[in-house]
């Protein structure tokens, strides 16, 4: 008899989307609430920061299926690790004195200790964003929930040199009261913010960063677990990749158009207006959601596709709304998917290629499929961006992107 492992689909529950947010006030999808909403949404931060003489090269690396990004704040550094969250505005991490903070093996951050810390004020030129107390609300799905105080402080990263490079002055949120089961007893201190926000990493970064960066996700099994963010002159755009244009809506998402979804090479004939809601790039979402009616579609394929293998599909209900199997031994045959996105410029076409070892998780001998239906959005998700070069240009309006040994990456 086999018995049912449940912990993978309750880390998917946990991770799968623990960032997205489904109620936000500020930029319709955000991962942030904001007290205060400015109407342009894609203004630069004015150069109030001292930014680096080299440019930063932070390491980004895999725990499970999520992605995380090192920094240390404060004089002295105190070091922290965050998820890399591209659908964020904002970064915070857990301070002292803290009313109810997750677990973690890292020292929470005491601004008492830091000789260069300070609460946000009035006049900074971020402050607009918030109300007169300088607070901050972070509320995401299942009833995560974030709050804190706005602050400034020295962020250290590695730079391209090897040599620790600064940015003084950044502005993140020290948090202090976290609801919801977030992950206990892990590296994880917050998140750092990377989309199109002045609030965000890159944002904040203004003009040094040349408004470009990029990532490439070595495999979740790579023995390399660690590789590298790049800004401006460090990213190499290299030939032969595809780019897609960011849609031209009032978010500082990362947004682009999905064209439609190949299983198996088949191209499925979905409904008319499936994808009109675009879909998000989004590192802090650990897997894919895609449309519900394409969602609907792809598991009657692969439903199909298993059956033949008289593969015994899980229905105990904490398998409800997840396609899981229980694995026969001998068996590899895991299929494939393909997202087609508009191409844009002179690139030839714009289809990031999911193989089976970048869209089934496994844990002992059950494996699901970590990708779940969203009404009328999708998002692609970390654990799908696996060994693909992902650059970001926010001059030009677009994402590249394609195929590489991310685990060749190495800082």
């Amino acid at each position: 008899m086999v018995t049912k492992s449940p912990s993978l689909v309750l880390l998917l529950i946990l991770l799968l989307l623990l960032p997205y947010c489904h109620h936000c006030k500020v930029l319709q999808s955000t991962a942030l609430t904001l007290n205060h909403v400015q109407n342009n949404t894609h203004t630069i931060a004015k150069d109030h920061y001292t930014y680096p003489n080299y440019i930063i090269r932070p390491h980004i690396s895999r725990y499970g299926y999520k992605v995380l990004i090192d920094a240390s704040i404060g004089t002295p550094p105190s070091k922290k690790t965050f998820i890399f969250d591209t659908a964020s505005p904002i970064t915070w991490t857990q301070c002292t004195p803290c009313t109810k903070c997750f677990p973690q093996t890292l020292p929470l951050f005491d601004p008492k200790k830091s000789t260069t810390y300070k609460k946000m004020t009035k006049n900074h030129n971020l402050s607009d964003f918030f109300d007169d107390s300088m607070e901050y609300e972070a509320r995401y799905v299942f009833g995560h929930y974030s709050s804190g105080i706005m602050s400034l402080d020295t962020f250290t990263f590695p730079s391209h040199t090897g040599s620790p490079e600064i940015l003084r002055n950044f502005v993140f949120g020290c948090a202090n009261n976290n609801v919801g089961d977030w992950p206990e007893n892990t590296p994880i201190t917050g998140i750092m913010g990377m989309n199109r926000s002045p609030l965000s990493l890159i944002g904040q970064m203004g003009s040094r960063a040349i408004r470009r960066f990029s990532y490439c996700l070595p495999k979740i099994n790579s023995p390399v677990k660690r590789t590298v963010l790049r800004f401006g002159p460090d990213v190499k755009i290299r030939t032969g990749l595809q780019c897609t244009k960011f849609l031209k809506i009032k978010t500082n998402m990362y947004d682009v158009a999905l064209e439609g979804v190949s299983v198996l090479g088949r191209r499925l004939k979905v409904p008319k207006g499936t994808f009109s809601g675009g879909c998000q790039l989004d590192t802090g979402a650990s897997g894919s959601r895609i449309d519900s009616r394409a969602y609907k579609m792809i598991i009657d394929v692969l439903s199909q596709y298993f059956d033949k293998f008289k593969l015994k599909r899980l229905t105990d209900p904490i398998y409800e709304g997840q396609l899981c199997y229980n694995k026969k031994p001998g068996f590899n045959s895991y299929p494939n998917m393909t997202w087609h996105f508009k191409a844009s410029g002179l690139c030839r076409g714009a289809n990031v290629q999911i193989g089976g070892d970048s869209l089934f998780g496994h844990e002992g001998n059950i494996f699901c499929m970590t990708m779940y239906g969203l009404p009328n959005r999708s998002i692609l998700g970390a654990f799908q961006m696996q060994n693909y070069r992902f650059v970001y240009d926010l001059v030009g309006g677009q994402v590249l992107f394609g195929s590489e040994d991310c685990s060749k990456d190495k800082p």
